[in-house]
């Protein structure tokens, strides 16, 4: 199942009226978050793995994300923005908010696929890479603009945003991963090898 903006959108806003958030741009601000994360996401999140399979052959792999803490999110975000000095009594609410449903979303939704190098069958792990806050900032401030929305803070909060879901996702995050494919077989293989390299995507 691939990221979608709507579920994460309605995860945001649960968590928000569950801290009494509420104002007349707050939707146009989770909207425009949802659809940029979850573009974002799923065009630069690269995954490399490490794979215990049989080989020599060919594989490919399928896995989940796991790791992630909303609350350790939301506390990159509030130290980023503290560090531009950044100050509000929502502030925290609305990182908090943010982060639980991209924690949720990105845990329940995201399917890695890829495939793995020099092996078939077998299991592994792999990080996330390839996530650049600054990318992301600036896909939510086009996101922001659409819905006409102005201010001299957005650009601060949203590079908040931003450092605090690429960083956390980057450190915490772990792709558990099943490798599926062929080994050659005897008098060949099957050989096991325990670091076979692989590559994913969010699918």
């Amino acid at each position: 199942m691939p990221l979608v903006p709507t579920q994460m959108q309605s995860l945001i806003q649960l968590q928000a009226s569950s801290e009494l958030m509420a104002g007349s741009k707050l939707q146009d601000v989770v909207s425009a978050i949802s659809i940029a994360t979850c573009q974002y996401l799923q065009v630069s999140a690269v995954v490399n793995s490490t794979n215990i399979v049989l080989g020599p052959g060919a594989g490919t792999q399928t896995g989940n994300v796991v790791g992630l803490i909303p609350q350790a999110m939301a506390s990159m975000m509030l130290l980023n923005a503290s560090s531009m000095g950044l100050a509000g009594r929502d502030l925290p609410k609305l990182f908090n908010a943010v982060s639980t449903g991209v924690v949720n979303t990105v845990m329940t939704s995201v399917i890695v696929q890829g495939t793995v190098i020099g092996g078939g069958p077998g299991v592994g792990t792999g990080k996330i890479t390839g996530l650049v806050p600054t990318a992301l900032q600036s896909m939510i401030l086009l996101q922001e603009a659409f819905r006409l929305m102005a201010g001299s803070k957005i650009k601060d909060v949203a590079s908040a945003i931003a450092f605090g879901i690429c960083n956390h996702i980057m450190t915490v995050g772990t792709v558990m991963l099943t490798n599926i494919g062929f080994f050659t077989p005897p008098p060949v293989g099957p050989i096991p090898i325990p670091v076979a390299p692989g590559i994913g995507f969010f699918a």
